[in-house]
């Protein structure tokens, strides 16, 4: 008998809304007792950063403990001083009108004021002059000015910053109570992954979840650990949970949440404890499953990265904080305005992730690439947009709430260009990060055409072009010309490329120029409508009087070069359009086509004006930019930021 006779496969139990389902897991956990743990323990406060009070701080000794001087000077009466002018001034004796005093030495008995030693003459050895009067408790610090004891200085379940420390140690505190940080256990599930640093073969993958979930919830106050990988295999994974859950106290299963021929971890919460929801109406993280085993938390996470984070964050990071008790820290929200229109289905709550930028007094939000899968979109994310169940989606120029898991100030530093993709966008974006103002560049690879009308928009401050026009033969004058009637713009020449088609080492299909798309019968990858490359590519075939229909996937599209190139690569098509450096850079044969010019357009009114914008124009003159780009092959950066023209 298999080790799967005695489990069923899971199908989603229900798909409720996720209001309904938080409510519903946090009852049944308040039920069972699951965050009613309350360890503790003492540290030192030099260790509690980042630590959560478990009760009241209380000052033991007021700061200061006693008057004390604020300045280098002497401590007199300020009697004594009343009537001193610069033609009357006053001469006081040591000892009986004035005593010397250092910063933060106690103030005499009997004396109530300092004057700074600036502030007065020596006359003899145990004399001096003063020319003005001073205020009573000038210059002093008296006892409890900063903190009078018993003061409260931490609520319980506040989270220890640096800046507490200092207030900590002024009021006589060398340790302080503080809750024990739960323990997550992550247990990664599947017959094909491996470790990070080998690679996959056919049909395995990379186990790289546990490593960013664990630093996600040890940002959020909890100890993490990781088990080693289960097979799928229920048996295998039911005593790998019964191992876990002894010593922890929330338990997490990476993947099997779902409903495959070998998704078991439904079936197996089931078995050692209760399953309270399975199927959540999220987009994504749809499969998950919230549970319990043993009276510990149990959440069944789906195997997708993007599905992962945002179940950690809508149920994993509320029971942490339950069992901190803490309240949960309120990331910043901004108001920004939609630079695409997004389609979203009815039904589920989507949590889209979005790149932020200012442009022009707003910020301008871009969706970054969707999908579950997805990992550089989390890493390149700013925020998250909350899109609701009863909505189809989100129009362009909408007014949405993004919530930030980047720094404000960051993004207040981000320079959005829209438009064509090139690799040596990424070599000026990684330059313009250690210019002297540190400049965020962030793409949005919507094609040239989408590039001119985002920034005709407003929705970007600059734009990525290579258009050309088929009469004259000249690079995106009469593109911005059309698209941009109404603004006055500058074109600057970034570089010369060459587009061809990359094809497979060895170019096994003998492909030489666009006529063998068809007759050698080559499965193709092309660009995106609007993009310069597909422009140019329709173009070639119109030459060639080629009907685009009798190409083998004229419509299957890609965003990026690099994109169209891994899939030459990989062997899923033959040959993709794309310029030379993406095929050299990916280790392809390639078949050179056209020369053209990339430009970008920036609108005049940023120019001198925006800070982001004229650091980038005076990177495009430095000659390590340039060196680099040229050293990828397949460039010429010799015009790199001289002024093409203008126009309007």
């Amino acid at each position: 008998m298999s080790p799967q006779a005695d489990f069923e496969r899971n199908y989603f139990l229900k798909d409720i809304p996720l209001q309904i389902a938080q409510d519903k897991y946090q009852n049944h956990l308040l039920d069972i007792g699951a965050l009613l743990k309350k360890e503790t323990e003492i540290i030192s406060i030099k260790d509690s950063v980042g630590r959560v009070s478990s009760q009241a701080v209380f000052a033991k000794i007021s700061s200061p403990h006693v008057t004390t001087s604020a300045m280098d000077g002497v401590a007199i009466k300020y009697e004594s001083s009343l009537g001193a002018t610069e033609t009357r001034p006053i001469k006081l004796i040591e000892g009986s009108a004035f005593l010397w005093v250092d910063t933060g030495d106690p103030v005499p008995e009997g004396f109530d004021s300092v004057i700074m030693i600036e502030d007065l003459e020596k006359y003899s050895a145990n004399e001096i002059i003063i020319r003005n009067p001073v205020a009573p408790y000038q210059h002093v610090r008296k006892i409890a000015e900063d903190i009078a004891a018993p003061e409260l200085l931490l609520q319980q379940g506040a989270i220890i910053r640096s800046l507490d420390l200092a207030c900590l140690g002024a009021a006589g505190l060398s340790d302080v109570k503080v809750n024990i940080p739960p323990k997550v256990c992550f247990i990664p599930t599947g017959t094909e992954l491996v470790k990070i640093g080998e690679t996959p073969g056919p049909g395995q993958i990379i186990e790289f979840n546990s490593i960013f979930l664990s630093a996600l919830v040890e940002d959020w106050g909890a100890e993490a650990s990781v088990r080693n990988p289960v097979s799928d295999d229920p048996t295998l994974l039911e005593q790998a949970l019964l191992h876990s859950i002894i010593d922890c106290d929330i338990l997490v299963v990476i993947a099997g949440s779902s409903a495959g021929s070998e998704d078991f971890t439904s079936s197996v919460m089931a078995k050692l404890g209760e399953v309270i929801v399975h199927g959540v109406a999220i987009r994504p993280g749809h499969p998950v499953i919230l549970g319990s085993v043993s009276g510990k938390p149990v959440i069944g996470m789906p195997g997708y990265p993007s599905s992962a984070l945002t179940t950690a964050e809508l149920f994993l990071k509320p029971i942490i904080y339950g069992f901190l008790k803490s309240n949960e820290i309120v990331p910043d929200q901004i108001k920004s305005v939609m630079g695409k229109k997004v389609a979203s289905p009815l039904g589920e709550e989507e949590f889209l992730r979005v790149v932020v930028a200012p442009v022009n007094g707003d910020y301008i939000a871009n969706p970054t690439t969707r999908g579950a899968a997805m990992t550089l979109s989390i890493s390149k994310s700013d925020g998250v947009i909350k899109i609701p169940a009863n909505s189809e989606g989100i129009e362009e120029g909408s007014t949405v709430l993004v919530t930030l898991n980047r720094q404000r100030s960051e993004v207040n530093k981000t320079l959005l260009i829209s438009g064509s993709h090139d690799i040596a966008l990424d070599i000026l974006a990684s330059e313009l990060t250690f210019a002297e103002s540190g400049v965020r560049l962030i793409s949005s690879s919507v094609g040239s055409v989408g590039g001119l009308l985002a920034l005709s928009k407003g929705y970007a401050h600059i734009a990525g072009s290579h258009l050309l026009d088929e009469e004259t033969g000249e690079y995106n004058f009469s593109a911005v010309k059309r698209h941009m009637p109404h603004e006055k713009v500058r074109i600057y020449d970034f570089v010369g490329r060459t587009q061809g088609l990359m094809v497979q080492k060895g170019n096994p299909k003998e492909i030489k120029d666009v006529k063998d798309l068809i007759v050698k019968g080559t499965k193709f990858m092309n660009r995106q409508r609007g993009s310069g490359t597909r422009l140019l590519f329709d173009y070639l075939l119109k030459q060639s009087d080629l009907d685009p229909s009798k190409i083998i996937g004229y419509e299957n599209e890609e965003y990026t070069h690099w994109n169209v190139a891994a899939a030459v690569s990989s062997g899923f098509v033959d040959a993709g359009m794309g310029i030379m450096a993406a095929a050299l850079a990916s280790d392809l044969e390639f078949i050179p086509l056209e020369n053209e010019r990339f430009q970008i357009v920036v609108p005049a009114k940023f120019i001198g004006s925006v800070e982001t914008v004229d650091t980038l124009l005076k990177q495009l003159s430095t000659s390590d930019l340039r060196n680099q780009i040229a050293s990828l092959g397949g460039y010429d950066v010799s015009l790199m930021g001289n002024v093409a023209g203008e126009v309007g």
